[in-house]
């Protein structure tokens, strides 16, 4: 009876695996399949200014958000968002930054605007102080993944990026990396 229970262990253990490998080459494909958009790297400027702006004010920013919540000192990254994730589009429109100083926001607004529409969602400050700017996302049905790109500032050199991501350095301050990942269970 053991045998039988191992036998059965060992199969279900076998098609997980063997299940998870075939989305990591759909996700892998994908992956090498996706080309930068030159869009986003022509309107590098803009980003930069929004990325200097935030720079700028990194201490101000954080100070606020953790005197927000009840355990700041776990706080690893703060999101700062403002696109429409009830429809999974990105927006430009009505930006929401109500975790953010109020004397900021007019100079935030402004930095968004100058970004091309629908070519940025928001951004993430990591405690290490690198910034994280979503600037894409798509979704492929035929394949089941997402992707989603961002430009990475003040990126560590050391961090390395997912198997199923690929990057690109376009400054010496700024990575534009691309990730793929499947939706729901394999």
């Amino acid at each position: 009876m053991q045998y039988k229970n191992v036998l059965a262990i060992a199969l279900i253990i076998s098609i997980a695996v063997i299940s998870s490998c075939q989305n990591r080459e759909k996700e892998l494909n994908q992956v090498i399949q996706t080309k930068f958009n030159q869009a986003i790297i022509d309107d590098l400027p803009a980003y930069k200014r929004l990325n200097d702006l935030i720079v700028d004010n990194i201490d101000t920013i954080v100070s606020f958000r953790k005197a927000q919540i009840e355990h700041p000192e776990r706080a690893e990254r703060f999101d700062f968002l403002h696109d429409n994730e009830a429809e999974n589009n990105f927006i430009q429109n009505d930006i929401n930054f109500n975790n953010m100083p109020a004397f900021i926001l007019p100079k935030m607004d402004s930095a968004f605007s100058s970004i091309k529409k629908g070519k940025i969602s928001g951004f993430s400050i990591h405690a290490n102080g690198m910034i994280d700017m979503s600037v894409e996302h798509t979704f492929n049905e035929k394949t089941n993944c997402d992707t989603y790109s961002s430009l990475v500032w003040h990126m560590p050199e050391n961090l390395p990026i997912d198997l199923t991501a690929k990057d690109t350095v376009l400054t010496n301050e700024c990575r534009y990396i691309v990730h793929v990942m499947k939706r729901g269970n394999p």
